[in-house]
């Protein structure tokens, strides 16, 4: 598969940087991480405001930025957990983007900032954001949001925060979220499959296999880790699945759209070939990026009916 000649100079870039004579320490990834996403972020769109709320967690306040598009009130929610393997970034390498979503779908964007492992290792980023997603429930309201559509999404690990969301709405007996929006998701602590072994592309499996062991450990097969390995998957919210064809993931996203549909839950599945992985989050640089937000806020103003 040939790369994107967008996402191809990206890569000759790393590639051209000096690299480091020892393994980074997790401080320095972090950084680095966080510094080239900004990098290749998309311009922020206009918001009528961009405010901080702490809502109650299981383990103290879990920070999150509301972009808000409008003053209007009664806005659909979208809820959105960032990549990063549950591991690095936080929320706010990933605001622009979250503006930009929240304009073209029309809706109020909460960024959650869950807490991250190795420091905070599984369950606690899905606590944080299953903390968040039941106090939108009952309190969007005073965020000008309607508890009545309320969505859930994110990349990479944050689709996965995503997935398991939904499952923990299912057995908490709560409603589930008018859409689930799954980018290049990892549902699979476990995978081996086809792609995660050959595809090695920004990310690859030992890097994918670091991040799972400082978040997952040994609970790889646990549901809650590993949506895709749920005994039912029946009653979940409708979703939309998005896929990089150069991705590691690749496979498990396929797989676990195919699960959904078994299950009768509709899915709509979108791959983007040429993609690597992140790809969703560098709309600075990549004009594929900006389609997918684009088609990502299409699906939301579907399942928000505006």
């Amino acid at each position: 598969m040939n790369l994107d000649p967008q996402i191809q100079a990206i890569l000759d870039g790393m590639a051209a940087q000096p690299q480091p004579a020892q393994p980074p320490t997790l401080a320095e990834m972090r950084a680095t991480a966080s510094a080239g996403t900004i990098a290749l972020s998309p311009p922020a769109a206009e918001m009528a405001s961009i405010t901080e709320i702490n809502v109650p967690g299981p383990n103290g306040d879990v920070r999150c930025i509301v972009n808000r598009p409008t003053d209007e009130h009664d806005l659909p929610v979208l809820l959105y957990f960032h990549e990063g393997g549950c591991v690095l970034f936080s929320a706010d390498e990933f605001n622009p983007l979250c503006t930009n979503l929240a304009a073209q779908a029309g809706c109020i964007v909460v960024n959650v900032d869950f807490r991250v492992a190795p420091e905070h290792p599984f369950p606690a980023p899905l606590d944080d954001s299953f903390a968040v997603y039941r106090w939108c429930l009952e309190h969007a309201g005073e965020l000008g949001g309607d508890s009545r559509r309320i969505a859930v999404g994110g990349g990479s690990g944050g689709g996965y925060l995503a997935a398991a969301l939904c499952l923990d709405a299912k057995s908490a007996g709560l409603p589930q979220p008018a859409l689930q929006v799954l980018i290049y998701p990892a549902v699979d602590s476990a995978d081996r499959s086809a792609s995660m072994i050959s595809i090695d592309a920004f990310v690859n499996e030992s890097i994918i296999a670091g991040l799972t062991a400082a978040h997952v450990g040994d609970a790889v097969l646990d549901p809650r880790a590993s949506p895709l390995r749920a005994e039912d998957h029946s009653g979940l919210a409708n979703a939309f699945i998005l896929a990089a064809g150069h991705d590691p993931l690749v496979d498990q996203g396929r797989a676990y759209a195919a699960i959904l549909r078994r299950a009768g839950v509709a899915t709509e599945y979108s791959c983007y070939d040429g993609m690597i992985h992140a790809f969703f989050a560098f709309g600075g640089a990549v004009d594929a990026a900006n389609d997918a937000v684009s088609e990502v806020a299409s699906r939301l103003r579907d399942a928000f009916g505006t």
